[in-house]
């Protein structure tokens, strides 16, 4: 009782900072959902979990690694099938059995999982691709491990029937497939349905020796049938990324990570053709060395040396209708790797990121040599640390550059932490310093199995602006869950805040969001056999200047929003906006659309298959008014999936515009074709060309990993020219081959 009232008090005195900072006329509506939240929080108790155990045993010979489970050493093991439905029933028996068994040795853990299916050729298995998709495609089982039972973090493993594997890192209501650690898995499929054994070495993941009990949760999903199943967190308001709502792993006891010592020497030959500098051919062979040495099994310290991302693929291109720089997600291993722990009081790329790592070794999406660089992530007690120092080499008029980032949250209370974030430097040299702090409370123990969260926090930036509000600062209250999803958010920042190694997109405003959404499902009648769950929405975004007029304003509704039990996805919606534009806005070449007050009205319409189909399409069709005439914005994609070994997407955005002040047309198209012998050994093939910079662009990449970590790369890039004179065609810019070998040597 005592624990529940301590945390009743905080969170009251969050939501009551909050109404008295939003105490005025402009923000009536945020009174209500606060006064919403604050009536919820007293009335609903908070309630502790119950944990489901899974047994591991302790084996002195590994299993044959081969996607059986017929080694006879797998029947040391203590068998689990106690697995309960989540969707569509929750809380039934799942409609096909599934077995659990899990051992370990010295070295690593390994995972065997017998999923039975009573018609196993309608397992669906589409590809054998790499962190394929966050979203369920086909048939799957996940395992989520928490090896410091913080119940915040953890590491995340998906398999498919045809062995392709995904990692990441998941944190509560989110998790991403940024990481890629050195772990391994294969499946087989076979009369009684499909077996995977995953195998993950000590040396891959951090943990906390002193502890024998981990957090552990698997999921399996069934593509056909829309059905997820589950160890522990059986309700529709667990999101299976929360370590929280995870059982225990019991048994793990005397665990090593040997020396803790990972050297990653790389070996590149390239070949860089430009036909616009006197068609000229240049070659290189280079190395580099990334090392890694865990100093306690939780703490891992890194340097690197001529850093190389030559493997990495290149950016989508995307059609940009604001007047604001668009994200481009972080793609280089090296970044990723203890990036969640930079995550900042829940910030996300539409607002302000303090550190956006993509802001080091890129120069509008040109490679900037990395001389050197070290970090040090991973934790220590309770407390979580990331820290980033990179040099960066001269090129061309670019001298070279040093760039620090710092990140350290303590974890508090059952679920929440609060921290600090320091950032030092910028690409273009200039000083500029960015310091903060924050704080997250987060539950999903509250009215029983509901979640929580609320957020605070501030940033000042010194830079070489002179005068000015160089701060930001805001707050969430958030409560997300199956039927009801409730936000609301405010944040500040200053004329004068420019985080040099930070992502903000839009400068100087007071931001108020707040957002609804009601989702039933159904059980009765024909719409009950028809349609899973509604999703009734509605979202309101108001940006103000500092002086408190208004900018913009977004309305987005969802009068009709459904997944049907079979899988798909229709939707409706209508879109209110308000643009009140301070200065002239070229929305194209040669269209300015002038300052001035714009209301117009937009449309949406959109269509998804299902995603485990053999051909899957995916539409979106945007129409109605813009500023001051109309616009047309289709998103176009089809998918062909041929069983696992190749899969061909075609996609295409489209949009046409008719204003006063002219008319504009603007395209990007993009074709896919990734073929695969086994998940480790494939190429990927990236067409795309767009007609506002009339490039054409290939990346072609072949990979061959011969062993987890040791892996072959041969990489092609080319980029043309659309010209019209003397006929249509394309003339070549500039191509580059690259051959490169990265091994993995672990001690």
């Amino acid at each position: 009782m005592k624990r529940e009232s301590k945390s009743k008090t905080t969170l009251i005195r969050i939501c009551e900072m909050s109404l008295n900072l939003y105490a005025n006329k402009n923000f009536t509506l945020m009174r209500f959902f606060v006064s919403f939240f604050l009536f919820i929080l007293i009335s609903c108790p908070l309630s502790t979990a119950q944990e489901n155990n899974i047994e591991a045993v302790r084996v002195n010979q590994s299993p044959n690694f081969d996607g059986r489970l017929n080694d006879p050493v797998w029947n040391k093991a203590v068998p689990y099938s106690g697995f309960k439905m989540v969707e569509p029933s929750t809380g039934s028996a799942p409609s096909e059995k599934t077995e659990v068994h899990i051992i370990y040795d010295k070295y690593s853990l390994y995972i065997g999982i017998r999923c039975y299916d009573s018609q196993p050729q309608k397992i669906t298995a589409n590809t054998m691709q790499h962190d394929n998709s966050e979203e369920k495609t086909e048939d799957q089982v996940s395992v989520l491990l928490d090896p410091f039972q913080d119940k915040r973090s953890g590491y995340l493993f998906i398999v498919n029937p045809k062995g392709a594997r995904s990692e990441g890192y998941s944190t509560g209501e989110h998790y991403t497939l940024s990481w890629d650690g050195i772990w391994d898995a294969k499946s087989q499929i076979d009369e009684e349905g499909w077996t995977t054994v995953i195998r993950i070495p000590f040396k891959t993941i951090s943990f906390n020796p002193r502890l024998t009990e981990w957090g552990i949760n698997i999921e399996r999903y069934i593509a056909r049938k829309q059905e997820v199943i589950r160890f522990s967190g059986i309700s529709l308001n667990n999101f299976f990324s929360n370590p929280a709502a995870a059982g225990l792993l019991v048994g793990i006891d005397s665990i090593r990570q040997g020396w803790g010592l990972t050297f990653r020497p790389y070996g590149l030959m390239s070949s860089y053709h430009n036909t616009l500098d006197s068609n000229s051919v240049s070659t290189q062979v280079e190395g580099g060395l990334d090392i890694y040495k865990n100093i306690t099994p939780n703490l891992v310290a890194a340097f690197t040396y001529n850093t190389d991302f030559a493997e990495t693929e290149v950016d989508e291109r995307q059609l940009n209708l604001t007047r604001f720089p668009l994200f481009y997600p972080e793609k280089r291993t090296f970044f990723l790797e203890g990036s969640d722990i930079f995550d900042f009081a829940g910030s996300n790329a539409s607002s302000f990121i303090p550190f956006f790592s993509r802001r080091i070794g890129l120069n509008e999406g040109s490679p900037v040599p990395i001389h050197w660089g070290t970090k040090m992530f991973g934790k220590v007690g309770n407390t979580n640390i990331s820290a980033l120092d990179v040099q960066t080499r001269n090129q061309g008029e670019l001298t070279a550059k040093n760039m620090f980032a710092a990140r350290i949250s303590q974890n508090i209370l059952e679920e929440s932490k609060a921290g600090i974030i320091i950032t030092n430097g910028s690409p273009s040299g200039a000083k500029n310093t960015l310091a903060g702090a924050d704080f997250t409370y987060n539950t999903s123990r509250f009215h029983g199995t509901d979640n929580f969260s609320a957020y605070a926090w501030g940033v000042h930036n010194w830079n070489d602006s002179k005068g000015g509000n160089k701060d930001a600062w805001g707050v969430k209250l958030d409560y997300p869950n199956d039927l009801l999803d409730m936000a609301i958010v405010y944040n500040f920042y200053g004329d004068s805040l420019d985080p040099g190694l930070g992502f903000l997109p839009r400068r100087s405003y007071h931001y108020l969001y707040s957002g609804f959404e009601y989702m039933p499902r159904p059980e009765k009648g024909w719409i009950g056999r028809v349609v899973r769950q509604w999703y009734f929405e509605l979202r309101i975004s108001n940006y103000w200047n500092l002086s408190g007029e208004l900018e913009s304003r977004s309305i987005f509704t969802a009068p009709i929003n459904l997944r049907t039990e079979s899988g798909e996805h229709i939707e409706f919606n209508v879109i209110p906006n308000r643009e009140v534009l301070p200065e002239n806005f070229e929305v194209s070449d040669d269209v300015v659309i002038p300052t001035g007050d714009y209301s117009f009205v937009n449309y949406r319409a959109e269509l998804n298959t299902a995603g485990y189909r053999k051909v899957q399409v995916d539409m979106s069709y945007r129409f109605g008014q813009f500023y001051g005439g109309s616009f047309n914005n289709l998103e176009a994609g089809v998918t062909f999936k041929m069983q696992g070994f190749a899969t061909l997407q075609l996609g295409a955005n489209i949009v046409r515009g008719d204003l006063p002040e002219g008319k504009f047309s603007e395209n990007v198209y993009q074709a896919r074709l990734n073929l695969y012998i086994t998940p480790n050994l494939g190429l990927r093939n990236f067409l795309q060309y767009d007609d506002v910079s009339n490039m054409m662009g290939y990346n072609g990449r072949f990979f061959w990993q011969i062993r987890p970590g040791n892996i072959v790369y041969l990489v092609y890039n080319n980029n043309s020219m659309r010209r019209w004179e003397p006929e249509s065609r394309f003339q070549l810019q500039e191509e580059e081959i690259s051959l490169k070998v990265q091994l993995s040597l672990r001690l």
